[in-house]
């Protein structure tokens, strides 16, 4: 095995060998280049941008109501609070509450309101609308946190306004109604708006409001400062060799190597010195499994056919299913079939043992 990589490595050396020893040259003098060219230089500084003055506003609908009415399911006084559904007869009156939490470390200007919507729709769209407001604030908050309550009487928004609207819309469309927050807020740094609601679906027995519906917004202000880079790190501060204090002595290393490497190409193809004997060397290695060794007799087949070179009686073995008869005595190579025998003669090549297997 280590023979037929040792002929393998010099038959590439003699053959591409220019092209390899030109290819090595020019990766070692780029590799140097380089090499130098870090060495050199200055490191630039690098961008950094980092986000400052953070501050995070969020705003929530919540809703709770006391037991009122006659029920088995709740004690009287009780307070059910974000529940999914809430029986009309039991707690009649509908508490909705709107939250503001904005920084604490400043005053902050927070306006909130509460407002009840009722809208007719068709095919997705709405032709009538009709909004009530609920309850409206305008404070400075210092604590960090407005909160803005209102009450709906849900028994009596069913049997008035909703129930007339529904009988005159309902024919043509799809009546609904809910509550919307919306809160509007300055932070002398920052000005927003932020928007939560959620429908009032109303039966003859019950009602639904699904609470709590939560909305809040991020702020902060990018700022870009110039720093000088550390060792070890790229650009983006992840670190990498690219910013590595040893690069220019990676890259000579390379170089170095390269430029060895070509060098060792140059010295294998001086020591080859009868370029043919390597290429029928090869050809006997390369095509050793279609080879074996053999007495070929001098007489015996009627028709002799010359074959120009070994590469082509090893096609004419394939082609008919023969192997290739070596007989190292006399240097010839031949394919018999029947009573044909196709020769190669070997009248250059050498006496002794070629390495291959003569009996397969």
């Amino acid at each position: 095995m280590n023979g037929s990589l040792s002929l393998r490595a010099r038959y590439v050396c003699v053959k591409y060998g220019r092209v390899v020893i030109v290819s090595l040259v020019v990766v070692s003098l780029l590799s140097f280049a380089a090499a130098a060219t870090v060495a050199t230089a200055t490191p630039e500084p690098e961008r950094v941008t980092v986000q400052t003055d953070i501050q995070s506003v969020q705003s929530s609908l919540t809703a709770a109501a006391v037991v009122t009415g006659n029920t088995t399911l709740y004690d009287s006084g009780a307070v059910v609070a974000d529940q999914p559904v809430y029986l009309l007869a039991a707690t009649p009156n509908l508490t909705v509450s709107g939250m503001t939490r904005v920084p604490d470390d400043r005053p902050v200007t927070v306006s909130q309101e509460l407002t009840l919507e009722l809208a007719a729709t068709r095919d997705g769209e709405a032709f009538w609308t009709e909004r009530r407001t609920l309850a409206a604030t305008t404070r400075e908050v210092r604590n960090g946190t407005a909160r803005t309550t209102a009450t709906v009487d849900v028994e009596r928004l069913s049997r008035g306004r909703l129930a007339t609207v529904r009988a005159e819309a309902e024919q043509v469309g799809t009546v609904t109604a809910r509550v919307v927050f919306d809160v509007h807020y300055d932070t002398g740094t920052y000005a927003g708006r932020l928007n939560a609601s959620a429908p009032l679906v109303v039966t003859d027995h019950a009602y639904e409001f699904e609470t709590p519906r939560t909305t809040a917004r991020n702020h902060s202000t990018p700022v870009t400062h110039w720093v000088e880079p550390s060792a070890g790190r790229t650009e983006d501060g992840t670190g990498g060799w690219l910013q590595s204090p040893g690069r220019p002595a990676w890259l000579g290393g390379m170089g170095a190597v390269a430029l060895g490497a070509g060098a060792a190409v140059v010295a294998v193809r001086r020591s080859v010195g009868d370029v043919n004997s390597l290429d029928r060397e090869y050809e006997r290695l390369r095509y050793a499994e279609w080879i074996s060794r053999g007495r070929i007799p001098a007489h015996g087949a009627t028709v002799y056919v010359h074959i120009e070179s070994l590469v082509e009686l090893v096609d004419v073995a394939i082609d008919s299913e023969k192997r290739v008869i070596h007989d190292t005595q006399q240097n010839r190579y031949a394919v018999i079939d029947g009573t044909v025998m196709y020769e190669f003669r070997d009248d250059d090549a050498a006496t002794s043992d070629t390495g291959v297997d003569s009996h397969r």
